[in-house]
This record gives C-alpha cells, sequence and structure tokens, in this order.
C-alpha cells in the first residue's frame, strides 16, 4: 500500500493538460473560463438613476419643501436632451440616463404632486440616487479571472459584455462502468443477493456536480472476458471509472484484465480506510480510476482521488477540496495503520469550527453517509484522538449542511 499524500501526487502528476475551446454562452455553465474576461465598456455607461423619481440640482432644494417646475419625463433607453435650469426637475425611471445639468435624484415617495408642479418634501445630497458613469466597473478592468468555475452569476456577467462564444477547458469524456454478478438495473427488483445500480448513477452524480458530463455502461458480470470487452468499448473516452472487482478476492478480475490490456497501474491499494483497494491506471494519455464496489468507498474514492484529476484536467484554478481545521467534539479511536476518513457533521459557532464523527453501519452503509457533510482525516499513527484534537477535515457538496 502507498500513503494517500504518494497515491494524490501520482494521480496528479499524469492528469493530462488542459485542452482549450470554446463554446456557446449557455454551453459553458459548470465549466472552467479558460482565458480572462475584461470589461469591454464602463458601467454604467452613462449616469444612470438607481430611482424612480425626481432630476433635479440638489441646491435647488436644500430649503425642501420647495415645488420645482416639471419640464418632461425621461425612461429607461432613451436618450435624454433635457437641460435642468433653476428650479426645474425631469420625472425619471430607474435605469433612465440623468441630465448633465442634473446632480442628483429624489425618490418619488419623497415627493407630492401640487397645482404648480411637483413638491420635493426632502433635500438630497449631490450624487443621491444616481450611478456615475464606471462606478461599477470601468472600461478595461478584469471582470472575471482565468480558471474560474462558470455558474449563473459568470453568465451574466459574459453575457453583460457580449460574450456569445466562450473559451472553456474542454472537459474529458467520461464512461461509468459498474461490476458485478450481483448488480441489476434500478428499474428491477432485486433477488436474494442482488442489488440496484446505485454506484453507476452515484459517480455520474459526482461527475455531474464537478462540471463533467458522463455516462453510464451498462453492467458488466465478473467474467475476464466481459470486463475486457467492455473496457476495450470505451477506450475511446478520456476517464474511466470502474466500480467493484478492484480488490483480491476470486471474483475481483479488473487489475488482471487492465495489465494484460497494456494498462500502466500507477497504484493499487491506498492506506485510506474506507477505499483501501483503489486502484489508477493509465492508457496512453487516458485514465482509469478502479473505485471499491461498496458506496460509500466509491464516494470517498472520488472526493479524494478523481475530483482533484478532473480539477486539474479542467483547468480549475486551485478548486480542488481544501482542507480545513476543526476541534473534535468528542474522543475517537480507531486501529492505527491507514488515515481513517471518518464520516462527521462540522459546523461553525462563531470562530469556533467543530466536528462530530457520525456512526454509521460500515462502508456500504450510504444512508446513515448520508447525515454527514465532511470527512474527518484521522491519522494513521493514532489510535486514539481525544475530545478538543484538532484534525483537517474536506467539506462535502459544497459546504451544504455547513453552519
Amino acid at each position: 500500500m502507498i500513503s494517500y499524500e504518494s497515491a494524490l501526487s501520482r494521480i496528479l502528476s499524469r492528469v493530462p493538460k488542459p485542452v482549450i475551446q470554446s463554446v456557446p454562452l449557455h454551453r459553458a455553465l459548470g465549466q472552467i473560463l479558460a482565458t480572462p474576461i475584461w470589461a469591454t465598456q464602463a458601467l454604467p455607461p452613462f449616469k444612470k438613476s438607481f430611482m424612480d423619481g425626481y432630476a433635479l440640482r440638489s441646491k435647488d432644494v436644500r430649503g425642501a419643501p420647495v415645488v420645482l417646475n416639471v419640464v418632461g419625463r425621461i425612461t429607461a433607453g432613451v436618450k435624454s436632451h433635457f437641460q435642468i435650469s433653476r428650479n426645474e426637475t425631469v420625472k425619471i425611471m430607474t435605469g433612465a440616463p440623468v441630465p448633465d445639468t442634473a446632480d442628483a435624484v429624489q425618490k418619488v415617495e419623497k415627493t407630492r404632486v401640487v397645482e404648480d408642479g411637483i413638491e420635493i418634501l426632502e433635500s438630497v445630497a449631490p450624487a443621491q440616487h444616481v450611478a456615475s458613469v464606471g462606478s461599477e466597473v470601468e472600461k478595461g478592468q478584469l471582470v472575471l479571472e482565468k480558471g474560474r468555475r462558470i455558474g449563473p452569476r459568470e453568465v451574466s456577467i459574459l453575457a453583460c459584455f457580449g460574450v456569445a462564444e466562450v473559451k472553456i477547458y474542454k472537459p474529458p469524456e467520461v464512461a461509468i462502468i459498474s461490476t458485478g454478478d450481483e448488480i441489476v438495473d434500478i428499474r428491477k427488483t432485486p433477488t436474494f443477493g442482488q442489488t440496484r445500480n446505485s454506484n453507476a448513477h452515484m459517480l455520474w452524480a459526482q461527475c455531474q456536480s464537478a462540471g463533467v458530463k458522463a455516462d453510464v455502461e451498462p453492467i458488466v458480470m465478473d467474467d475476464p472476458e466481459k470486463i475486457r470487452e467492455a473496457i476495450r468499448c470505451v477506450r475511446n473516452m478520456d476517464l474511466v471509472l470502474l466500480s467493484g472487482g478492484v480488490s483480491m478476492g476470486e471474483c475481483d478480475f479488473v487489475h488482471r484484465v487492465l495489465v494484460e490490456e497494456g494498462v500502466e497501474i500507477l497504484f493499487h491499494k491506498v492506506a485510506i480506510k474506507p477505499g483501501k483497494p483503489v486502484m489508477v491506471g493509465l492508457d496512453g494519455e487516458k485514465m482509469i480510476f478502479g473505485l471499491p464496489g461498496n458506496p460509500v468507498s466509491a464516494f470517498v474514492t472520488f472526493v479524494l482521488f478523481v475530483k482533484p484529476a478532473l480539477q486539474q484536467w479542467c483547468g480549475a484554478c486551485s478548486e480542488s477540496f481544501q482542507k480545513i481545521k476543526v476541534c473534535l467534539e468528542k474522543t475517537i479511536k480507531h486501529k492505527a495503520g491507514r488515515v481513517f476518513l471518518m464520516p462527521g457533521k462540522v459546523r461553525k459557532t462563531g470562530t469556533k469550527i467543530t466536528g462530530c464523527p457520525i456512526s454509521t453501519k460500515g462502508s456500504a452503509d450510504m444512508v446513515g453517509f448520508a447525515r454527514a457533510n465532511a470527512l474527518l482525516f484521522i491519522p494513521s499513527d493514532r489510535e486514539r484522538l481525544p475530545e478538543g484534537s484538532i484534525v483537517d477535515a474536506v467539506l462535502l457538496d459544497e459546504f451544504q449542511g455547513f453552519v
């Protein structure tokens, strides 16, 4: 067995370099931006009203309440030609351009219509309720950095500056294969000794969450030739995730078949719990991950090894999961020798971050594991960690449940 750190280092040193491609804006969601984006214009590009109200000269209303003469009306999207003189005002809508000679806007709630015009009930300061040119973004300003994941806010910014075609890092094409005589389709009712193919769909969802689309392939029986055939069918894919058949049992054929097919094995077995039998290989520029069959083990090894590889492959900037320091709320005991990735509940109280282990019934207990929002890293050389000890933790599901 090799250490977790050595295993991750070997993977990341062999991940293919990201490839840049251009896609339409609506296909860029969830992908990684390959080029920085600079503002092609100032925002706002003109002096703009923040409010529905009246554009005026602030010095004319210092003695409010005062009555001003309404000389026009300006709506959003219409260029203004009004020039405001002494004791004059124009009715203005939110987002409309403010006349050059006006220096403030009083919102409509602070006004009253009278026979001679509009009564301004309260004074306003210069620039009040007015956005000046470039007050949000200056022309030429960096608005999105390279390596940033494109979410709804980023899509808005790209659209705002007319980026209809976006340069992203091309995500790898992924195939997911579950192996095992006991595995059946999720639409079938399992008979005695069988289980539904939950791992493939879980791994598919984990890929989707990482911004990578994946294909779920047909279930493969524990037969060397069927496994060989399945692997050959997906050799055109950039990355293959195999679930099950990677341990040392009599029916675990994945390692043997991969070696026979000329795959370079980077490692097979890592000193972690759960997830010890994880395996990673290279088929030229393509990567193959052999993940354990137990669902919690498959989930954990995806988080520890596959996700960082995907993020580097997709050009993400410092997006590999980040460890945080947490203070244990309870004493933890475990058998030394392997790093224990213990499911836990991490919470923040004031400035203190604490973690409490969650009891499950093993690496097949996904229902129990689903109560966790973090993995607590329990060192391999410690059999007992007393309450108050500081350990590393990895938050799951983008901080879901972290309060």
